[in-house]
């Protein structure tokens, strides 16, 4: 891992993940994203190479952000992407943030060949800031993506089919794996998979096919990363309360019940959901097929889907929540690197890698 004087120790993990809910939106929901119970070990879970910054003011740590290095394709060509993640300034100190030219230009390495991050695009004073041209850093949109939670009980419209929708087993792995990355590449900032394990808490089992005989036609896995990252509801309005109450109503009509406060939500994430040859028809089987295994243990799932992604229109009838997220790219003009731009009608988002 390479050091900065900026560079997060283990020891700080506590504090990092108590900096990391420091804040809330303070809407109707205050919704918390964070890594309990230690942030620094949480990041040293994530897949690649995780480096994990702080800034220090009189020994105490006042901002925090992580970089996620990651093998990804590109072009369909293997590749190195940063992701920028968990900026956040503890609430509780009122002096500026301290980011300096220094800690921006520990985030550049010439083996990294795209640097992006994501605003959910309601947060317009974020959205305004970084949208704003600056000196050091040359930041673009990239494209703007959907993240859905729905409830699984809620059946997707699919055609009959005679496959067979199976869970993978270790015989199935070299197929799995080929499949995986012969069709993933040709999505921008899909992962490189080597292996289920080399992400945390995923095996060869939590992942689902769709047959034709032994030909995959799509797979994809429910992932449940909930151990080691959280999305937890620190309090609710007086309205929301009251909305609660009536969560079998919401739960009849196909909603998720909103849950309680300051209890982690516990879900999976659909991940690694690739169709052979973009195949609607495919696509909504295996997406109706795998709800069906999520509705046995949970009462929620997430996945994310870029704007122009087809199932969007049929996504949009159902009762879900749907917030929407703006990729931006980073590039260092300083630095004379080259960088290679995914297409942005060409990725693929994946919520549990966020």
């Amino acid at each position: 891992m390479t050091e900065s004087v900026y560079s997060a120790k283990p020891e700080d993990g506590k504090e990092l993940s108590r900096i990391l809910e420091s804040s809330t939106n303070n809407g109707l929901v205050d919704l918390i994203y964070t890594r309990r119970p230690d942030a620094y070990e949480s990041y040293m879970k994530e897949p690649g190479e995780p480096r994990v910054f702080v800034v220090r003011k009189d020994g105490r740590i006042i901002t925090t952000c992580a970089e996620l290095v990651r093998d990804v394709y590109i072009g369909g060509k293997e590749s190195k992407a940063a992701y920028i993640c968990g900026l956040k300034k503890d609430h509780d100190y009122t002096g500026s943030a301290g980011i300096s030219a220094k800690l921006v230009r520990d985030f550049q390495r010439d083996d990294i060949d795209f640097y992006y991050f994501g605003v959910m695009s309601d947060n317009s004073s974020a959205k305004d800031m970084f949208e704003k041209k600056m000196s050091m850093l040359s930041i673009n949109k990239v494209m703007t993506f959907r993240t859905y939670i729905l409830n699984p009980n809620v059946r997707i419209k699919a055609h009959k089919h005679s496959y067979t929708f199976r869970k993978a087993t270790n015989e199935d792995l070299p197929a799995l794996l080929d499949y995986l990355n012969k069709e993933g590449s040709k999505k921008d900032l899909f992962p490189v998979i080597k292996s289920p394990d080399s992400f945390h808490n995923l095996h060869t089992e939590d992942f689902y096919m769709l047959m034709n005989g032994s030909e995959i036609l799509s797979c994809a896995a429910l992932w449940n990363s909930t151990d080691y990252k959280q999305y937890v509801v620190k309090k609710y309005s007086r309205l929301a309360k009251i909305a609660r109450i009536a969560n079998p109503l919401v739960s009849a009509l196909g909603y998720v019940k909103l849950p309680k406060e300051n209890v982690p939500l516990d879900f999976p994430t659909l991940s690694f959901f690739v169709t052979k040859d973009e195949n609607p028809d495919n696509y909504f089987i295996m997406l109706n097929e795998i709800r069906k295994e999520i509705h046995k243990q949970y009462g929620i799932y997430a996945f994310d889907l870029p704007d122009g992604h087809f199932a969007n229109e049929a996504l949009a009838k159902l009762p879900k929540i749907c917030f929407r997220t703006t990729m931006y790219s980073i590039q260092f003009p300083w630095s004379g690197q080259e960088y290679r731009m995914p297409d942005p009608d060409n990725i693929s988002v994946e919520r549990g890698l966020l």
